[in-house]
């Protein structure tokens, strides 16, 4: 596993993950470029998946990690099991480090310039930033309603 921080400050894991399955079910579950595995990207509020896998990606510099997250897509998020905010989750100190990060993103596209300006990998990036800004929100709205319902 590697860890790094991306322009926008946002800390990502990254981690090599690879199927669980016998490789005759992989052919017919996978898409072929997911088979031999693919690099999972994670922050706190957001995950990502690229394939194939660079075979040099464990020496990468962190730059080149955060152009492969760019390029890794966003995995829809499942249920919100894992990530709903709970009242163990709900702190102040949580709630700011998602705050952050949302005040992070919206700079970060507020400081681009306007939309004809930008190329398709730059409409890409705003996108994916914008993903990242939604996550965090909704985040944040889940830990603010945790802790109002954790404080009655």
């Amino acid at each position: 596993m590697r860890e790094f921080c991306d322009a926008a400050g946002a800390a990502w894991r990254v981690f090599r993950a690879t199927p669980h399955t016998s490789p005759g079910k992989r052919e017919k579950v996978l898409p072929e470029e997911f088979r031999s595995g693919w690099l999972v990207f994670e922050c706190d509020v957001e995950r990502r998946r690229l394939a194939p896998i660079p075979e040099d990606w464990e020496e990468l510099t962190e730059q080149e990690l955060a152009q492969l997250c760019m390029q890794a897509a966003v995995v829809p998020a499942r249920s919100r099991r894992r990530g709903t905010a709970d009242a163990a989750d709900a702190t102040p100190r949580r709630v700011a480090e998602v705050q952050q990060v949302l005040a992070q993103v919206i700079d970060e596209v507020c400081d681009m310039p306007r939309p004809p300006a930008l190329d398709t990998g730059e409409l890409v990036r705003v996108q994916e930033t914008l993903a990242i800004a939604a996550n965090a929100a909704r985040e944040a709205v889940e830990l603010r309603r945790a802790m109002h319902d954790t404080a009655q």
